[in-house]
């Protein structure tokens, strides 16, 4: 008898995978299709037109930039590191696609379809991962009408909205992202020293300070102020409309 049951289960398991192999097979068919519309460009420049200084800038300032990919993923939607962690460790060819596709979209919605999940049913949530999952546009602004002192906090830019202790309270990027905005800021701190052009070097090192301050005001007119340089550079938080 156990020898039978044994057997049964296996049948059953192989024509559950035969029945689910044109669904698999439409999906990845359909992803294909998708990253298809994409051409993978490589990014480079003519080595000859930097000195070895400036090529040090642009290595500091690439190494960077990979850094605020990590944030932006994370801001993006609370459980991306956690989907892609999954999908890279996957050997399954659908989980491959899916992460590519994941990859170019910095997440599991489609930007290409009204951000529909491609992985997943979770809709994406409104206020992406810059507010509670659960909160409601009205409940922000009631808020803000109960406690007129934290407006300037929970409108600001820099800032994510948490839960703590049944409370809403607004955090600086700078202490939010402080491990990853640290590193930036040394990164760019480093790039600076490698930069003999002046209006360069001065960006570089207030820029470096915004991401330990949380205040861009001084480093933003200072990337308005570049001039006589070969390399051009901004990064930092800039909206995107992300949230909704």
């Amino acid at each position: 008898m156990r020898y039978v049951v044994l057997f049964l289960l296996g049948l059953f398991l192989v024509m559950c995978s035969r029945n689910n192999e044109p669904e698999r097979k439409a999906k990845m068919d359909q992803l294909n299709e998708r990253i298809n519309k994409f051409v993978e460009t490589k990014l480079t420049y003519d080595h000859n037109l930097l000195n070895e200084r400036q090529k040090k800038v642009v290595e500091k300032l690439y190494k960077a930039s990979k850094i605020v990919d990590e944030i932006y993923l994370d801001q993006v939607y609370s459980r991306n590191k956690e989907i892609r962690a999954q999908l890279q460790s996957s050997d399954d060819p659908l989980d491959k696609l899916t992460l590519e596709y994941f990859n170019i979209m910095f997440g599991p919605f489609d930007r290409l379809d009204h951000n529909k999940p491609f992985y997943g049913t979770q809709e994406k949530p409104l206020g992406a991962n810059f507010y509670p999952e659960d909160m409601t546009k009205q409940e922000l602004e009631q808020w803000i009408k109960d406690h007129p002192e934290d407006e300037k906090a929970f409108t600001s830019e820099f800032t994510v909205i948490r839960r703590q202790d049944g409370k809403l309270m607004a955090i600086p990027y700078s202490e939010y992202y402080k491990g990853q905005l640290t590193l930036m800021s040394n990164l760019l701190k480093e790039a600076a020293q490698y930069a003999d052009n002046p209006s360069l070097k001065r960006y570089l090192l207030t820029r470096a300070e915004a991401f330990l301050t949380n205040d861009y005001f001084e480093s933003d007119m200072a990337w308005m102020d570049l001039k006589d340089n070969l390399i051009e550079v901004v990064i930092g938080p800039y909206e995107v409309y992300e949230d909704e």
